[in-house]
């Protein structure tokens, strides 16, 4: 059952809850390309395990013949491996492997107790060098099992509004570093305590901690109501935004699951103290503060969905913890506020160092109340509660409790707000600075860091109401995880075309392009491509099943000006890509796709 649980100001725009574990009444079927690698399954497979690789050492019989290897084979006794089968278990010789090791068979399926004690009786041998079992190997996917990941977790999964999580997960889970949140604590959540690491509360006042003292090492949080609101257990729920553990069969995954959250309660009943919160940034990030002990595992990365009214200009010590905090290699994501107005009147928003992130919506649009202007770094999914289909699509869902006022239940609660967006860019900080050294790289520096996030950011697919602005584009995970790694900048993902609806407010660059996807339903007589209106010059292009490019492309358009048209009899049906390219640079574009 949900309820409705009325923010505070500096949270998020509003938030719905459902019970841990309990139905999904509000979702609806999302679907999602899973991205293929290897993974291997030592453990028996349904069927049995039959196939083992033993290496004899040089000179052994065995490896003189073929018929050698057999009689030894053969001479093997297998009781007691095959003590629940109806007749004997013999091993035959399947092929010398590559590298001079044997792969061999049982003549009937073992279970894995019955694999682990022949594999015992193999290396009791001292001919053998090794024995192992020929583990099978099936197709992985880079999407967890997370239950509720594919029906609500669209911030993570969609390519056009979404910061298309599994083609970063195909190469970093966050796995080894740490993310502070700074925040209103925690409160325990099966999906999130695997993935904490030991915080601190940091609230000197014990009015506004409301857990009758002042700073201790218990960063638990005990319920924000204050003034007639409820609880909105906000620390919890920018943590599993983070880093909600995956792959546990349970509720949802963070962005960066392979990561650890760092919770440092800042927030109580009422907000929190500037001073509170500075000194935060320093601890977290590894400095000293007087009476509090060092923190064991300084964070990587800050994130603070949090803020006030006022410049930066006059936080001076704000200014000057982030200052410390970044000098010593932590990055600092912040939510840009939920105001509607310019970002350069909110802190820590305005603050110089700090990667300020707006939101979006699922359609990809600005958030209604999202802070913009050129404070802004970039934008992240935030929700909006406008957009989606049914009650729960337009929210982020993470972590949370059920209860009122005090803790009672571990709940997903759906929330907006750019407080929901800026945890998402936190955790691309991680998955990045993860790939980063494992491909043998440095650490990326929070230059590095805030560069990269600009470069790999994606076009707003709906553009931006005339005069504002919202950084660079879209947190996109996969491209900026491909910068971290040290590789090219991959191509942006199509942006999807619904069949019939107008996107309208394209722009590009002269010599750039854009790809668009659209699928073109079963028993399609005409599809009929377009592009019209707005100011420039533009080219389409079209092809079924791949992209197409400058040399390549089974259609193409290229009049003067925008009014672009391609027109096809008894098209394939499948996934169309269309490219519009800038002959010139242009702006206000719409692009249609219509199948009939």
């Amino acid at each position: 059952m949900s309820k409705i649980i009325f923010p505070t100001a500096c949270a998020m725009a509003i938030a719905l809850a459902v019970s841990a574990g309990a139905p999904q009444a509000f979702a609806a079927e999302q679907s999602t390309s899973n991205v293929a690698g290897v993974r291997a399954t030592p453990a028996a497979d349904r069927d049995g395990i039959q196939r083992f690789i033993i290496k004899y050492r040089a000179g052994s019989s065995p490896t003189l013949s073929r018929t050698g290897l057999q009689q030894r084979l053969d001479a093997m006794s297998l009781q007691g491996v095959a003590a629940s089968a109806s007749r004997p278990i013999g091993l035959q010789s399947l092929r010398r492997a590559a590298l001079g090791a044997e792969v061999i068979r049982t003549t009937a399926p073992l279970d894995a107790a019955q694999a682990a004690s022949l594999l015992q009786q193999l290396r009791t041998d001292p001919d053998i060098e090794y024995a192992q079992i020929d583990a099978r190997m099936h197709a992985l996917s880079a999407l967890p099992d997370d239950p509720r990941l594919p029906t609500l977790q669209w911030d993570m999964l969609d390519t056009a509004a979404g910061v298309n999580g599994p083609a970063a997960w195909a190469h970093s889970t966050g796995e080894g570093v740490v993310v502070a949140v700074l925040d209103t604590g925690v409160v325990p959540h099966p999906d999130l305590q695997p993935n904490l690491v030991a915080g601190y509360d940091f609230i000197d006042s014990v009015e506004l901690a409301g857990d009758g003292d002042g700073r201790d090492a218990d960063p638990t949080d005990p319920g924000d109501f204050a003034g007639g609101q409820q609880s909105t257990w906000h620390g919890t729920h920018v943590a599993g935004t983070v880093a909600a553990v995956a792959n546990n069969g349970r509720d949802i995954a963070g962005i960066a699951y392979g990561a650890r959250v760092q919770p440092v309660r800042v927030l109580g009943r009422g907000g929190g103290y500037e001073s509170d919160i500075a000194d935060a940034i320093v601890w977290a990030s590894g400095g000293h503060v007087d009476g509090v002990p060092d923190n064991a595992t300084p964070a990587d990365v800050i994130n603070m969905s949090l803020g006030g009214s006022g410049a930066c200009a006059e936080r001076a010590y704000y200014q000057a913890a982030i200052d410390a905090a970044v000098a010593r290699g932590t990055t600092i994501v912040v939510a840009a506020g939920n105001d509607a107005r310019d970002a350069s009147q909110s802190s820590p928003a305005s603050c110089a160092h700090v990667i300020s992130v707006g939101a979006v919506g699922m359609d990809g649009a600005m958030a209604y109340y999202s802070n913009h202007g050129a404070s802004v770094t970039l934008a992240a999914p935030g929700g909006d509660p406008r957009t989606g289909v049914g009650a729960a699509r337009g929210y982020i869902w993470s972590t949370g409790n059920d209860g009122a006022t005090v803790a009672a239940n571990p709940a997903l609660l759906g929330m907006a707000g750019t407080s929901m967006a800026s945890p998402h860019v936190a955790g691309i900080v991680a998955l990045m600075q993860s790939a980063a050294v494992a491909a043998g790289h440095e650490a990326l520096t929070p230059q590095q860091v805030r560069q990269m996030l600009v470069t790999s950011a994606r076009p707003f697919p709906l553009g931006l109401p005339s005069g504002m602005t919202l950084g660079a584009g879209l947190a996109d995970a996969a491209r900026a995880v491909q910068l971290a790694q040290g590789g090219a900048l991959p191509e942006l993902p199509p942006v999807n075309l619904q069949n019939g609806v107008l996107l309208s407010s394209q722009t590009g660059q002269a010599g750039t392009s854009t790809l668009y996807g659209f699928n073109v339903p079963p028993g399609t007589r005409v599809l009929n491509l377009r592009t019209m209106g707005g100011r420039g010059d533009v080219s389409l292009s079209a092809s079924a099943g791949a992209a197409p490019t400058d040399t390549v492309a089974q259609f193409r358009s290229e009049r003067s000006g925008n009014a672009e048209a391609i027109v096809v009899n008894q098209p394939a049906a499948g996934m169309w890509y269309l490219r519009v390219s800038g002959a010139a640079s242009y702006s206000g574009v719409s692009v249609l796709a219509l199948a009939r």
